[in-house]
């Protein structure tokens, strides 16, 4: 009876994390984090204050947990798709996919980083949110100079075709922050990611097409 007990208070407990994430997230991307106090987050959770200091030790914890866990995620995506053995093409479109689909999961989450990025601080715990967008900079580069070396694309500048890559998935990115219906989705990105390639890609590459 008490092991059946024990059981049945582990999801319980992990239901209660969950529900503090939530929370967090839902009011912190309404009221802002500065304007956010704990009170605030246990009381939309159903729990109590103890509960949230023991998963996260303070609203600093949990804020950081909200950030931290898409970053993992994408860090991993960059690093399965920096040398798999597919075109140069293939490549960026498989990445760019992953990471917009990652995006639109964490949409919230993605709102509320934006704010404190772009907006006025808020007293947030640091985040080095320019090292993850350095990053995926990084990996698009490494996956245009393989392309250029290999002649799947033409001899372009490596870095002015980077930027317009990544141009197109931050657009892609930000028309789905908009308050009214995004009018470009992940079958839009690819068709401007191929329209892009299409006008790079070497004769010999067209040829294969």
């Amino acid at each position: 009876m008490i092991t059946r007990n024990k059981r049945s208070a582990k999801p319980e407990k992990h239901a209660a994390r969950e529900r503090l994430l939530i929370a967090a997230l839902d009011i912190f991307t309404e009221k802002g984090y500065a304007s956010t106090s704990v009170r605030e987050i246990v009381e939309a959770a159903r729990v109590t204050k103890p509960m949230l200091y023991y998963y996260f030790g303070n609203k600093e914890g949990i804020y950081m947990e909200l950030m931290r866990e898409p970053f993992k995620v994408l860090e991993k995506i960059l690093v399965e798709t920096a040398h798999e053995e597919l075109s140069s093409r293939e490549r960026v479109m498989q990445m760019y996919n992953r990471i917009f689909l990652l995006f639109l999961k964490n949409l919230k989450a993605a709102r509320l980083m934006y704010s404190i990025y772009y907006g006025p601080p808020q007293g947030a715990p640091f985040i080095d949110f320019e090292s993850y967008h350095l990053k995926i900079k990084e990996v698009t580069e490494l996956i245009v100079k393989d392309g250029i070396r290999s002649g799947e694309l033409r001899a372009v500048n490596a870095d002015t075709l980077t930027w317009v890559l990544i141009g197109a998935l931050n657009f892609v990115f930000e028309e789905q922050l908009c308050h009214r219906s995004p009018m470009i989705d992940k079958k839009g990105l690819a068709g401007m990611l191929d329209l892009i390639f299409d006008g790079v890609a070497s004769i010999k590459s067209k040829r294969k097409r």
